[in-house]
């Protein structure tokens, strides 16, 4: 093998002995080239390999490299409903283009004559419900568009919507998938880019796994989705539309950071936090950013990691760095910008993490302090207010009418004509009335006395 090539090697026992079964497997080639499937050649040229040392297969292909390139990627086009056959090829495929530089030099240089080659063929099994042809078809994609300069979008969006469809599989299939999306993200990244927050859901939901149960996914496996995402992490726009469609993954990040045993993953996702803060496209999104994580608690988080002794005896530079940057960015915004309407419209962007946990909502003061906000740009954020109870269900509800109590204590007459005259505003209140949670009741119950002029 050339040092210039150097395609994916993927660490996964579970494929390796998966390969192994495969390859022991006897496959009737005679009985396809008898039954017109595939040709006479392709099954002698086939048997040939697999009677041989794999430094003799490397060497017979090697000598004839366009002529195998050809024939075992007809055998793969042509067979459509035998999957033994199919993994048997695709594996036989995988490990050519593991050895071999000039495989996959020859099997690229087949779109001279067709421009559907060679990625087609392997296209077509991404469509199988088997999720090893699904994962060698991907791992054999993914080396060979390493060796592009350029790939179809369209090809490209194909490969990323499998990856992101067998996230939902097991734990065996997950750690191949994750490595080959690594691979590919370092070339392909803008087009990933384009489907950023679907694409993104089902890793999203593994770091809440993990935050929550970090036994339930491996640590090694783990790591390799953290490091998925540490890539993307290097882009302002990605930031930008993870940490605001994913609110709460700063702070499982936050979790998993405090929390992991391996100094591999501690690492990894303080990397990606201090990436969320410093790749930014201004400082108001910066801004928004350091607020996410004082939200979620975050300086605590780093006054522990720093006491830690990888942190604090200088053994780890990269990861103390890091913790410095972070520590000192946000203890700037505390001292110089935050105030406690900074906290509560941290949750109004991002409505997931509103809960009864902050104590601003039954704050006294702070609604005496602040309640004349809420009338600004004709009750902008009062409408914000209905808009997120609306779309959200469980506790949100019962926590913003609270809210909107204060409001109306201490904006009177105002904001009780403002939600007058917007009847959708009245009747989303009412309907609460007729809901089977009783806490939810009763709050509706007193939002709507206080709108008619009662006092509670």
């Amino acid at each position: 093998m050339t040092e210039e090539y150097s395609p994916l090697i993927i660490d996964s026992t579970f494929l390796s002995d998966s390969k192994k079964f495969i390859k022991e497997r006897i496959m009737p080639w005679e009985g396809l080239a008898r039954s017109g499937i595939i040709t006479e050649d392709d099954a002698n040229n086939i048997k040939l390999l697999e009677k041989q040392s794999v430094e003799n297969r490397n060497s017979t292909v090697k000598a004839q490299v366009d002529l195998y390139a050809s024939s075992l990627l007809h055998v793969l086009s042509k067979i459509n409903d035998k999957d033994d056959i199919i993994k048997n090829i695709l594996a036989l495929i995988n490990d050519l283009l593991l050895d071999l530089p000039e495989f996959s030099k020859s099997l690229l240089n087949l779109s001279s004559a067709d421009s559907g080659l060679p990625f087609n063929p392997f296209l077509k099994h991404l469509e199988n419900k088997d999720l090893l042809i699904k994962s060698l078809s991907l791992y054999n994609l993914t080396i060979l568009l390493k060796q592009k300069n350029h790939a179809d979008n369209e090809v490209l969006y194909k490969i990323f919507n499998t990856i992101t469809s067998m996230f939902e599989s097991d734990n065996n299939y997950i750690m191949i998938i994750v490595q080959i999306l690594q691979d590919l993200l370092i070339k392909y990244k803008s087009v990933y880019q384009d489907y950023l927050v679907s694409y993104f859901k089902p890793i999203n939901n593994l770091i809440t796994q993990s935050a929550s149960h970090p036994n339930a996914t491996g640590l090694q496996l783990s790591y390799n989705i953290l490091l998925a995402t540490w890539i993307l992490s290097f882009n302002s726009q990605n930031n930008k539309i993870l940490t605001h469609n994913f609110p709460q993954l700063a702070g499982n990040l936050l979790i998993i950071a405090k929390d992991s045993i391996k100094l591999k993953i501690v690492r990894i996702s303080v990397a990606i936090l201090k990436n969320f803060v410093s790749t930014v496209n201004s400082q108001q999104e910066q801004f928004k950013v350091i607020k996410l994580l004082l939200f979620h608690d975050a300086l605590n988080t780093i006054k522990t990691l720093k006491e830690r002794k990888f942190a604090s005896n200088g053994s780890d530079e990269e990861l103390a760095n890091d913790l410095n940057y972070l520590n000192d960015n946000l203890l700037e915004i505390v001292n110089t910008k935050l105030t406690s309407f900074d906290e509560y419209m941290t949750s109004l962007e991002n409505p997931k993490l509103i809960s009864w946990a902050s104590p601003i909502h039954k704050s006294n003061e702070f609604w005496l302090e602040n309640s004349y906000r809420f009338k600004d740009s004709n009750f902008k954020l009062v409408k914000k207010i209905f808009d997120i109870m609306n779309h959200n269900d469980g506790a949100i509800p019962i926590i913003l009418l609270n809210d909107l109590q204060f409001l109306i204590k201490n904006l009177g007459q105002d904001l009780i004509t403002f939600v007058n005259n917007h009847s959708q505003y009245k009747l989303l209140v009412m309907s609460y009335l007729d809901q089977g949670n009783n806490e939810l009741k009763y709050e509706a119950l007193k939002t709507i006395q206080l709108l008619v002029g009662h006092n509670f």
